[in-house]
Parts: C-alpha cells; structure tokens; sequence
C-alpha cells in the first residue's frame, strides 16, 4: 500500500510539471522557479504600495542560467478574476541583452490585493532565429 501511495503522488508530481508553463506553488516569499535557461524569484519589495490595503508590492529577480547572451523580453501578467476575461499586463514589455549568470531586477511593480496568481512570460530567439518562450506561474503568494 505504501508503494502504490508513493507511485500515485509520483505520477501525480510528473502530471504537474509536465506542461509548458512551470507553477511555483508556494504561500511565503520568496519564491524562487528554475528552469534550465532562467532562474526567477518573486519578493515582497522593499518599496511600499502607495495604497498598502489595495495594492502590495513585488520584487521579481530573473537570472540568466545559460552561458550565452540572451536579447530577452519581459512581460508580466495577472490574471483576473473570471477567467473568461483577458489578463491584465502589469507592465509594458521590456527587453534587455542579458550575459551569462546576469540578473535583471524589477524592483517594485503592484499587484491587487487578492490576487492568487502572477504569470512571467520570457521570450527570446535563438542564434537559428527561432522564437522560444518561457512561461512560469506563480500562485497563491502573500
């Protein structure tokens, strides 16, 4: 019984992360998700929300894991609370050469409070050309 329990949550932990998109799934921060190319942690900033009982505050770190020199785009959503609906970008696309072991910091960006879920899309081309991206889910974080 004990090997069929464990088999089970095996199978269930591979059904999890075999998708495109990895969760981090995790209630205290910092949260960190590794992937082979990107490393990405999400923080409380120490920045304050100009409206702490609407907004907190976030500090996202992204790392370069891969020994090239990566043209990267950023962009970071939270979804709304149908999910019908669109998500919401919570800021403008940004793109930036990272080297190797580089880490870019977004010191300061606001989420609503409540929200249980933020999504880091990373986009990048290869030396072939070949759009490739990357998208990692953090949920239930507070």
């Amino acid at each position: 019984m004990n090997r069929r329990f464990v088999l089970t949550l095996l199978v269930l932990c591979l059904m999890i992360t075999g998708g495109s998109s990895i969760y981090a799934v995790k209630s205290m921060l910092p949260v960190k998700s590794e992937t082979t190319k990107w490393a990405v942690e999400l923080h409380k900033s120490k920045l304050p929300s100009p409206q702490p009982g609407k907004y907190k505050s976030y500090e996202l770190l992204v790392t370069n894991l891969s020994e090239d020199t990566i043209d990267v785009t950023f962009e970071l959503y939270r979804p709304v609370q149908d999910a019908n609906q669109e998500q919401i970008i919570l800021a403008d696309p940004f793109s930036y050469d990272m080297r190797p072991n580089e880490t870019v910091s977004f010191s300061q960006f606001f989420i609503k409070s409540g929200a249980k879920e933020l999504e880091v899309v990373l986009s990048w081309n290869d030396q072939n050309r070949r759009k490739h991206k990357q998208s990692i889910k953090f949920a239930n974080f507070e």
